[in-house]
């Protein structure tokens, strides 16, 4: 074992935010103030005017008014969360509750965000920013379920409004796009969110009590009672502390599958020299540890500008052949050309949930490209044996032409079917209660074979082994991209090791 840290004093010319790398619900995430200002990038999906952009979606994309005003400014936080699997989640199974609540008869305007013939929904993702579009498949998969829906009649007759807002990875413009949203617009609820600025509006979505249900990029779903993962945990989000007892809970079954079946025994584990990604890094470390791997080498890389030549000759002298790492996807790719230089391999090498889409194919050279896996907790977009999965390209084609498929699309689309069910158990009147209920009731819920098992239902982490429960997905260029690695969906170690690592960030 041994640690290597990397420095390369050069000028920062381009920055990355370290994207979740899905682990049982756990990833990386780095602070908005380690970034310098970057022209944004615009991807066409909204008009704009002044400091913020919203847009009311309609059936085949953004109709969109840009009103408000945000300051601008980074904010000082963003965090590396976790969570756990939670289940089984058998294609089509889990339970739900009975149909309670609501009430018989006309539509009613029931509930803030709800009329007669109408539910307004909002959705804050990072659609421009340093990152370009990395966040935009989320709203692009919910963009074509409201289309979608909308073509079958709505929810009970009543026609869906999307309201989103870009809020460009920056905290404070984050917290006006909430206020926007909340204040003007009166959406109902949040819904696929994917900001690592989300932290900006996390207090005060929970404050109003609007349900957010969204991707984890911070550790808000992991703290507010009003905010859940779709990679859900078993902590109290008592609203006063993130995790368990301020600990974010990592098993080890990712680890093992790639011992047992992929012939891993040296790890190498990749870190950047912030706390955020090195809560990441060193809980990874501690797992391929419990797992008795000959070798756990974690390198520290220099945030403001890595390099990997030095680290890819150590891994090539010491047979290394598991690379995984709490970074982001295009210091990914960089850690890829120092491998093909000196034409060193791996048997794999785990990447980030970002870089689940079909851009994989032309982003990663030969070295990297077929060794690329990605944990999940959800079966992988390209299965079209599944029928809500081929909905869902359907759709996607249909409503976001031209536009790419990615991993978090179908995600966005799966929540979104979550809150729909929700929202029917209110029948005529349904209200946000009524959907928190229905998302507290779930246990080991698939959501059509799409989720590893949603369940936000207390665990104790008291206990040294947890069931972990998975999906191992990886690129195959004989297969034609993405393949399910795994002879199982789920795949579950019903006694991986469980551990828990502070949380170095407050979700707000």
């Amino acid at each position: 074992m041994g640690e290597k840290t990397l420095q390369n004093r050069s000028k920062i010319t381009a920055l990355l935010l370290a994207l979740g790398l899905t682990m049982a619900a756990c990833g990386t995430r780095l602070p908005d103030s380690s970034f310098q200002s970057a022209a944004a990038k615009s991807t066409g999906n909204t008009t704009k005017s002044g400091a913020l952009d919203t847009g009311t979606d309609a059936a085949t994309g953004d109709v969109a008014a840009a009103t408000g005003d945000a300051s601008t400014g980074t904010g000082t936080g963003s965090s590396t969360g976790t969570g756990s699997g939670t289940g089984t989640g058998k294609t089509g199974g889990g339970s739900g509750p009975a149909a309670s609540g609501g009430a018989g008869g006309a539509n009613q305007a029931s509930d803030v965000g709800i009329t007669a013939d109408s539910i307004t929904i909002g959705n804050i993702t990072a659609e421009n920013g340093v990152l370009g579009d990395a966040f935009a498949p989320a709203a692009r998969g919910l963009r074509a379920w409201t289309a979608a829906i909308n073509a079958k009649g709505g929810i009970n007759g009543r026609k869906v409004i999307l309201k989103t807002c870009d809020d460009r990875e920056d905290r404070s413009r984050d917290l006006a796009c909430a206020q926007q949203l909340v204040e003007k617009d009166k959406v109902f609820a949040m819904v696929a969110t994917n900001s690592r600025a989300l932290g900006g509006a996390s207090q005060y979505l929970n404050d109003k009590g609007v349900p957010t249900i969204g991707l984890p990029i911070t550790n808000g779903f992991y703290r507010y009672p009003h905010m859940w993962s779709a990679y859900p945990s078993g902590y109290p989000r008592d609203g006063n502390t993130v995790g368990y007892k301020g600990q974010l809970y990592f098993q080890t079954g990712i680890q093992r599958w790639f011992k047992e079946h992929a012939g891993a025994t040296k790890a190498a584990i990749f870190e950047y020299d912030i706390n955020e990604s090195k809560q990441a890094g060193d809980a990874f470390a501690t797992g391929f540890r419990k797992e008795g791997y000959a070798a756990v080498t974690v390198y520290t890389v220099s945030f403001a500008a890595p390099s990997f030549d030095q680290a890819v000759a150590q891994m090539q002298r010491e047979g290394t052949d598991i690379i995984m790492d709490s970074m982001d996807d295009g210091a990914n790719r960089k850690l890829c050309d120092a491998m093909e230089r000196r034409k060193f391999s791996v048997k794999v090498k785990a990447s980030t949930i970002v870089s689940m889409g079909d851009a994989v194919g032309t982003n990663y050279n030969d070295t990297c490209r077929n060794s690329v896996y990605i944990p999940g907790e959800s079966s992988p977009y390209t299965n079209v044996a599944n029928p809500e999965i081929k909905a869902f390209r359907d759709a996607y084609a249909k409503y976001q032409p031209g536009l790419p498929v990615h991993q978090w699309a179908l995600e966005a689309w799966a929540m979104a079917n979550v809150t729909k069910e929700g929202i029917e158990k209110g029948g005529a009147a349904p209200t946000r209660k009524i959907l928190e209920d229905y998302y507290r009731s779930l246990n080991k819920y698939s959501e059509k074979g799409i989720f590893v098992g949603l369940g936000w239902g207390v665990q104790d982490y008291s206990k040294d082994r947890a069931e972990h429960c998975f999906t191992m997905n990886r690129w195959q260029d004989s297969k034609g991209g993405w393949v399910q690695a795994t002879d199982k969906f789920p795949f579950c170690y019903p006694d991986a090791f469980q551990y828990g690592s502070p949380a170095l960030e407050q979700g707000n």
